[in-house]
């Protein structure tokens, strides 16, 4: 089994959006690969937002910037907006957006 490289650190940011806790983990460099979970288990939103990382680190990998993924999730609105330090969290996409955002303007 082959180890994660060390210059490819992963971060996890947590985010808080209407269905509660959002965590975000991006892992940079070759793997390219984003994983999102909800603070709870199970159901359908856990299920979507699995197959939504599966298919946005597939996009990553062939070569779509992430600005471009970003910026088709922002502003995507559920019935069940939040507040996280002082922005508006319209939904668990939006959240991914926000995350990820900051994390291309920091790199």
């Amino acid at each position: 089994m082959s180890s994660r490289p060390t210059n490819n650190p992963s971060f996890t940011h947590r985010i808080r959006t209407g269905c509660g806790w959002l965590y975000v983990t991006v892992c940079p460099g070759d793997y390219k690969e984003v994983f999102f979970k909800l603070g709870k288990t199970g159901g359908c939103p856990a299920a979507f937002l699995q197959a939504l990382a599966m298919t946005f680190s597939l996009a990553w990998r062939a070569g779509v910037e992430l600005d471009s993924i970003v910026n088709n999730l922002q502003s995507i609105q559920c019935p069940n907006p939040n507040w996280y330090e002082g922005i508006q969290v319209l939904s668990c996409a939006d959240g991914i957006a926000h995350v990820l955002k900051s994390y291309c303007e920091e790199k």
